[in-house]
């Protein structure tokens, strides 16, 4: 009896080109999964090994070769090198205006009666800091989730949120370097009306958006680091400048963040969309007090308004320019 015939394995050299560039999205979002597991769980028995790391680097550039595509950069490399071979450039600080009494008093008494009110922010904060380990990025999701439930509750009454997490940012040429740049983002907040808000939370990709993109369209990108949010500050802003070039934007805001530690980051693609500038806020820091002498520690007021307020109004303006109405303003 004869042995069963074995299926005959294929060279790359014999995949199409759409067979060629499934097979390498897949082993890339397979080296982008990892990347995250090793970055929540360090200590995982099952994250590969630095050999394995270098074979699947080794397949991606066999797949780029064979497509003659340039290598593809990922968002967690990026760093200070990399943003000047980008020709991205930083353009300066903003810093918070004067009025912040005023402007927290006013956001804060937002619905006063609704589920997710100040008051109940402040709730929620208190009990993550009695609950929550801060040992995990997963742990400071939880805070940064509580903040993203308040922004959308102070949304005007014709604006809805889409909230993705994980959100697959395609490659994209990134210009005089004449490279690609993709990656996973760990939240994108998209704001649109209730009719276009319907249809991305069926389909939330960037060509969707780009495709039905009204005026009141925003896409707001937060990045979640739990250790010294401001080292990561050249992979969100890598991020920020590969949505805005998909979207063809000319301006994406968006946050980093670990859930007590926020940075807020704008960043505008030159005028012919080769490189870009970036601009950031200082750090707003989350504190807590003990309640009495032996009672729990408590978020201090008003920092939870504070962002809040600023997340609200950024979410809904998030592909311009700042303009006077914002919270923060260009340093001189």
């Amino acid at each position: 009896m004869s042995e069963p015939r074995q299926p005959k394995k294929r060279k790359f050299s014999s995949l199409s080109g759409l067979e060629l560039q499934l097979a390498y999205n897949a082993v890339f979002k397979l080296k982008e999964t990892f990347s995250y597991v090793e970055s929540v769980n360090p200590e995982g028995a099952l994250v590969p090994n630095d050999d394995f790391d270098q074979r699947v680097l080794e397949i991606l550039a066999i797949f780029e070769a064979r497509m003659k595509v340039p290598q593809s950069l990922s968002f967690s490399n990026v760093d200070n090198d990399n943003l000047s071979k980008l020709n991205i450039t930083f353009a300066g600080s903003i810093s918070l205006k004067s009025d912040l009494d005023e402007r927290i008093a006013t956001t804060s008494s937002l619905k006063e009666d609704d589920l997710w009110s100040s008051n109940n922010l402040y709730r929620q904060l208190n009990v993550l800091e009695s609950l929550v380990a801060r040992s995990t990025e997963a742990g400071a999701r939880a805070w940064i989730d509580a903040f993203f439930f308040r922004a959308t509750a102070m949304l005007s009454s014709d604006k809805r949120m889409v909230l993705t997490m994980e959100y697959a940012v395609p490659s994209v040429n990134i210009g005089p370097s004449n490279r690609n740049i993709s990656g996973l983002i760990d939240y994108a907040a998209i704001v649109a009306n209730k009719k276009d808000a319907r249809i991305f939370r069926q389909d939330s990709r960037l060509l969707t958006i780009k495709r039905n993109m009204g005026d009141s369209t925003g896409l707001f990108v937060v990045q979640a680091k739990l250790h010294d949010p401001a080292n990561h500050i050249p992979q969100a802003v890598a991020e920020f400048f590969a949505c805005a070039k998909h979207l063809d934007k000319q301006v994406v805001r968006g946050a980093l963040t670990n859930g007590r530690e926020w940075i807020f980051l704008l960043v505008k693609l030159n005028d012919d969309r080769n490189g870009a500038s970036f601009m950031q806020s200082d750090i707003i820091h989350l504190n807590t007090q003990q309640e009495g002498l032996s009672g729990p520690q408590v978020m201090i007021r008003p920092f939870p308004d504070l962002i809040a307020g600023i997340l609200s109004h950024w979410m809904q303006n998030s592909l311009v320019e700042l303009a006077s109405d914002d919270w923060f303003e260009v340093e001189a």
